[in-house]
């Protein structure tokens, strides 16, 4: 049975870091007999430092994949949508790759990123790299628990990853990421209840603000099917230094549509808008496919 990528459905962890880079030209069949080989060297790497946990996760830019593997596109997959929005910007900046290294060791992250970059370097150029860090109990750092309603144990799994065994994407995820920049000078003139009246939760203890606004960013984030699951898996953590802060947003989902979904949700001006938005931007948006294990290994013997 096909396997999954270790960091799809991965616990939280401390530290990670995230790389965004571009094949060169003509470098597609070597990058394509590459890529199985992260997931061999994350697996020493798990041998050597057991302890901190390392999960890793190799995704394919939905504008790169037609031209590595042409034959076999996964339906739905598409760039990052294009949603015009007069007051919230979201643009959209397409890389080939995107190789997501998470562990409770930053030094582990550093490590395993250079043996990656040592193993791409002459079919790429890293373009991006943000690192990031978990904010107290999983928090965002506009003090409130980030992902607040994210699905656990085999939810993860129905939510995040394709279940189709005979499709060759069998345990593949669509994933979807943007990077916020946020205005914390602006969020912290507001008082606790004003903040907690914008998310929809209480600041503490995370409990949910009923009857719930419309313009919440519980209401306009939290976003679920008619069964109540959750259409995405949130698996961002924050980022910063002394001059700028924010959430890299990493989505993952087995609905190729769903971060659309939330997308317009969160921008639905007709009835409001996630109040949230008015204290952080985006300023990068990018959309991948992360195949299977099998998937990578039967890539690299084409």
């Amino acid at each position: 049975m096909p396997q999954a990528q270790s960091g799809i459905c991965a616990e939280a962890n401390l530290h990670g870091l995230y790389l965004f880079l571009n094949v060169l030209d003509g470098h597609d069949e070597s990058v394509a007999k590459k890529l199985a080989q992260i997931i061999d060297l994350q697996d020493d790497f798990s041998d050597q430092f057991s302890e901190a946990l390392l999960s890793s996760v190799v995704a394919i830019g939905a504008e790169y994949w037609p031209h590595l593997i042409p034959t076999e596109i996964p339906d739905g997959l598409v760039g990052f949508p294009q949603v015009d929005d007069a007051e919230h910007n979201m643009p959209s900046q397409p890389f080939d790759l995107f190789i997501q290294i998470r562990s409770d060791r930053s030094d582990v992250n550093h490590l395993f990123g250079l043996r990656v970059l040592n193993l791409l370097a002459p079919d790429v150029e890293l373009v991006e790299q943000v690192k990031c860090f978990r904010f107290l109990d999983g928090r965002d750092l506009n003090g409130f628990i980030y992902g607040a309603d994210v699905p656990h144990g085999r939810a993860k799994k129905r939510v995040a990853l394709i279940e189709d065994v005979d499709s060759p994407f069998h345990q593949g995820s669509f994933v979807h990421i943007q990077r916020f920049r946020h205005n914390l000078n602006k969020w912290q003139l507001l008082s606790i209840d004003e903040q907690e009246a914008i998310i929809g939760r209480t600041r503490l203890d995370n409990d949910l603000i009923e009857p719930i606004n419309s313009g919440s960013h519980v209401h306009r984030f939290e976003l679920k099917d008619s069964q109540g699951n959750a259409l995405l898996l949130q698996q961002g953590m924050p980022y910063g230094d002394m001059h700028e802060q924010g959430m890299l947003q990493v989505s993952c989902s087995a609905n190729s549509e769903a971060f659309l979904l939330l997308l317009k949700n969160r921008l639905d001006s007709d009835q409001g808008y996630d109040s949230w938005l008015d204290f952080t931007s985006a300023d990068m948006g990018a959309s991948f496919f992360a195949p299977s294990i099998d998937f990578l290994t039967a890539l690299a013997k084409h």
